[in-house]
Order: structure tokens, then C-alpha cells, then sequence
């Protein structure tokens, strides 16, 4: 579950691979099988970091290859 919050830090303050970032959230669905769990532990590392898992996962969607930067 690190991996993945640890991947979405990345795409904001540099870059990752967008099917790193897709591996690590598919880990992530494993261990936080519910959407409303998903939710709530977005919403609390948003509030922390600023960061959105929902942003970052989209982004890597879109792209399908290639490195996800989401730097502000």
C-alpha cells in the first residue's frame, strides 16, 4: 500500500512511470479491496499531502505508457 502512495507522491514532485504507477495501485486494490475504504484513505492523504490517488491513477489511465507528471 506504501508503493502506491509512495508512486503518487512521485508523479506530483517528479515523474513515474505510468505502469509502475498502475501496477502499484492494482497492489494496492488487493489489500483495499472496497471503493469506500479507497475513498476515505484518499480523502485523508489528500488532506496530508495535497496529493490525489484519484488524479494520479487517471492520469496514468490516459497515458497507458509512458511517465506521469502531475508537479504543480
Amino acid at each position: 500500500m506504501l508503493s502506491f502512495l509512495n508512486d503518487v507522491e512521485k508523479a506530483y514532485e517528479s515523474k513515474v512511470a505510468a505502469q509502475e504507477l498502475l501496477a502499484s495501485y492494482a497492489k494496492f486494490k488487493h489489500v483495499v479491496p472496497s471503493k469506500a475504504e479507497e475513498k476515505r484513505i484518499g480523502r485523508e492523504f489528500e488532506a496530508v499531502s495535497g496529493y490525489s490517488l484519484y488524479q494520479a491513477v487517471q492520469a496514468a489511465k490516459g497515458m497507458g505508457k509512458g511517465m506521469v507528471s502531475l508537479g504543480k
